[in-house]
């Protein structure tokens, strides 16, 4: 990205100077339109991975497999979000029954285990590109019979938690 700023300065510079020809021109505002177009993906990414920190920051502050994909700024970031929230909560979080006094909290219940910490959908269904061929794979340990044939630049969709053990072996990658 850096070649591309300083392509795109070096051509306005020859703009201004008035040693450019039209088709220099055209290449500077494609190169100037291409810089755009990736600053405003790689804004939209940060978007989304800060919302997502947001959403479950608590599950990702107690889960430690979760906390060390992060980068430093981004577990700074996350421990005072949840600091923040738990803050502004406190009042209430105070006045609530023994057991829920605490975001961190977790809580059984007589009839099923409940939990205040929201955690991500693992079912939601992703886009992923297969890296290399594995053929026939049992995605599902409870349903052996639950295979799929596995090719090198195939992109399917799927759910998270059927392809969490691919991904981690680097045989495919979230899109």
């Amino acid at each position: 990205m850096d070649g591309q700023e300083s392509t795109v300065a070096a051509s306005r510079a020859s703009a201004t100077a008035g040693t450019t020809s039209a088709a220099d021109d055209l290449t500077a505002h494609v190169y100037h339109a291409e810089l755009n177009r990736v600053r405003f993906l790689l804004r939209a990414y940060y978007r989304t991975r800060l919302f997502k920190i947001e959403t479950h920051a608590v599950y990702v502050l107690k889960e430690p497999e979760v906390l060390e994909k992060l980068s430093e700024q981004e577990k700074e970031y996350a421990t005072s979000y949840a600091n923040i929230v738990e803050e502004h909560f406190g009042s209430l979080l105070g006045q609530m029954p023994e057991g829920y006094g605490s975001m961190l909290q977790q809580i059984e219940e007589a009839d099923a285990s409940w939990d205040m910490v929201p955690e991500p959908n693992f079912d939601k269904h992703v886009f992923c590109k297969v890296n290399e061929d594995r053929g026939d794979v049992m995605l599902d340990p409870d349903d052996p019979e639950n295979t799929m044939d596995l090719e090198q630049n195939d992109i399917i969709m799927i759910r998270y938690r059927l392809i969490k053990k691919l991904m981690e072996e680097e045989v495919v990658d979230l899109m």
